[in-house]
């Protein structure tokens, strides 16, 4: 019997799958709030932000901030749409999705490129594909998270360890599985921002980087899978 281990889960599910793109989420997050002032990811802030902005009067921001939300909802619809087709093709786009976000995200990153765009504009951008990436990937290890929404799993990684003490089953991985994402965000965040201050629009090719690695990785484990063949027992 050949042996070799596989994912129990699609590999888009993945522990560490779910840690980079956590990581690919936070250093979005990093360039456009250092340069926009606006989540590209954590919605939750941006509406927070959305009400401050009103009471300050500070118009400008609103609209940036107005404009980022709407369009990582668009961003969402864009996936969803992209997942319709992909039911009725019996086809996944994860690669091709990841591949969308590191194209834009290489393009945005080259000066000629991004001086092209108003930070407004950028920070449009990167939110739409940062809806894209939200709405496609949202399981780990067969659970629901969010790898672009910190909240959900700041409460599910609380909530394990609570379960844990009550003794169950799983409890305290489960909690480590969202802490892990969790340490994703900030790290991401960290990188992005320490790299926006050096070296400006071209830390989002770190993030491309990311999730370029992400996309290929997937592609080989999906060719592998289909080249192993599993003796009857």
């Amino acid at each position: 019997m050949n042996n070799r281990k596989v994912p129990t889960y699609p590999v888009m599910e993945l522990p560490w799958i779910a840690f980079f793109l956590a990581i690919a989420a936070g250093s979005m997050d990093g360039y456009t709030y250092f340069v926009g002032k606006a989540f590209s990811t954590v919605q939750s802030g941006n509406i927070i932000l959305l009400g401050q902005t009103i009471a300050t009067k500070d118009w400008q921001h609103l609209a940036t901030v107005a404009l980022t939300i709407l369009c990582f909802g668009l961003g969402a619809m864009t996936t969803g749409i992209i997942e319709v087709l992909g039911i009725k093709m019996k086809k996944i786009w994860a690669f091709e999705i990841l591949l969308i976000e590191a194209v834009v995200l290489v393009g945005l990153g080259f000066s000629s490129i991004n001086s092209v765009f108003s930070i407004l504009q950028i920070c449009m951008l990167v939110s739409f594909l940062a809806g894209m990436q939200g709405n496609a990937f949202h399981k780990i290890d067969g659970m629901l998270y969010g790898n672009v929404a910190v909240t959900l799993v700041v409460q599910l990684a609380f909530n394990y360890i609570i379960q844990a003490f009550t003794g169950a089953k799983d409890a305290w991985k489960n909690s480590w599985l969202y802490f892990s994402v969790l340490i994703g965000f900030a790290g991401g965040g960290l990188i992005g921002t320490v790299l926006t201050k050096a070296y400006g629009e071209k830390s989002l090719w770190f993030t491309a980087i990311v999730l370029v690695g992400i996309a290929f990785y997937s592609k080989m484990i999906k060719v592998e899978e289909k080249a192993i063949k599993v003796d009857p027992v």
